[in-house]
């Protein structure tokens, strides 16, 4: 059994799904052939750095709700903001991104569960990719900077979600659907798994970091036993 699977669940897999429209989402809208100016645009791409700290708040125990809320708030604005060069790929991703927001409300603002089938349908994650890059290289041509970061020396998060791109399929149910799965495919009983899902706190920081020990407790909350993980670790 590998030991890192919680680890990758809970701090990974959201970021293909999440973290490109949530990250990079609040940055455009539909806007008329005029568009917003160059200098309102990057004041609101410096502005939407918060967009940022709001994601991260959700994987560290952040208010899921109030995020949400708080991201919305910067969504509704694009549309008066977007300059003219940017209006379709802005369009694009505001569609996406309130898409998102509605799905994580529909599942009682639990990332763990929420729905997010639809990014999967044709062709949307691929497009709101397409859109995240033309806006990101618009806003550092424009205003020096990419988009929602300090500076435009940081693209930390286009690279830590890319070693994970293929860790969370949209298409293949919410979150905890693709764990349970994964903890039947390496043995553990439909039970076995659900206790493990429904015990695993996703916030801990020692669990992100990949400590044993945490899964352990959880085990033992499950009455799972080690010699029942070390028949499993066997592949018996």
């Amino acid at each position: 059994m590998s030991t890192t699977l919680p680890r990758r669940r809970a701090t990974t897999l959201l970021a293909p799904a999440i973290a490109a429209t949530l990250a990079l989402a609040a940055c455009g809208g539909d806007d008329d052939s005029a568009g917003g100016s160059i200098e309102d645009w990057c004041a609101y791409a410096a502005e939407a750095e918060v967009v940022d700290a709001v994601f991260d708040g959700f994987s560290t125990g952040g208010d899921v709700e109030a995020g949400v809320g708080q991201v919305r708030s910067i969504v509704d604005r694009i549309d008066d903001l977007a300059p003219a060069e940017i209006a379709d790929d802005a369009a694009a991703l505001k569609d996406g991104t309130l898409r998102l927001l509605s799905a994580i409300e529909d599942a009682d603002y639990s990332l763990f569960d929420a729905d997010l089938s639809f990014m999967a349908e044709d062709g949307l994650e691929e497009r709101m990719d397409n859109a995240s890059e033309n806006i990101d290289a618009f806003t550092l041509r424009e205003c020096g900077r990419a988009f929602g970061t300090e500076d435009s020396s940081s693209d930390d998060s286009s690279d830590d979600s890319s070693d994970d791109d293929d860790s969370f399929d949209p298409a293949a149910g919410s979150i905890r659907d693709q764990l349970l799965a994964q903890f039947e495919a390496i043995g553990l009983t439909a039970d076995e798994s659900s206790c493990i899902a429904d015990n695993l706190d996703f916030t801990d920081p020692a669990l992100q970091e990949g400590d044993i020990s945490a899964v352990f407790d959880v085990f033992s909350t499950c009455n799972i036993p080690l010699e029942r993980l070390a028949e499993i670790g066997a592949g018996g």
